[in-house]
């Protein structure tokens, strides 16, 4: 719900994190199951490896933008600078798909999704 309203970079990377801390802790719930421990680090291994690709990206936007965290002004700050197709750019985007892409575990990056589902208990 907050991700749909998002207009700034720190909005777009704290909804989704609300919603990640919640399945970790869904995840882990079982604490005498050595299936359910593995499988609730990888996840939260993971989800942190991600986090910090997605802030990573994040931080070349802002730093390319000139210091603009609202989408609006960072667009606006791109195209009167015409820093719009600058590497740093590029790299931030890059950044940005591979954090998010590692969230949302699409094709590519999925090889951890399975041994997820896996271990969590509810799934069984």
């Amino acid at each position: 719900m907050f991700l749909c309203g998002a207009n700034d970079l720190i909005t777009i990377f704290v909804a989704p994190e609300c919603f990640s801390l919640c399945s970790y802790l869904l995840s882990g719930y079982t604490k005498k199951d050595v299936r359910s421990n593995e499988a609730t680090m990888k996840y939260l291994l993971m989800g942190g490896a991600s986090s910090s690709i997605l802030v990573h990206g994040f931080s070349w936007l802002y730093g390319s933008s000139g210091g603009e965290i609202e989408l609006q002004e960072i667009v606006n700050g791109l195209i009167n600078t015409q820093m719009y197709n600058s590497p740093g750019i590029s790299i931030a985007l890059i950044f940005i798909t591979v954090g998010i892409g590692f969230k949302l575990s699409p094709a590519p990056s999925h090889q951890w999704t399975p041994d997820v589902y896996e271990g969590v208990q509810f799934v069984r």
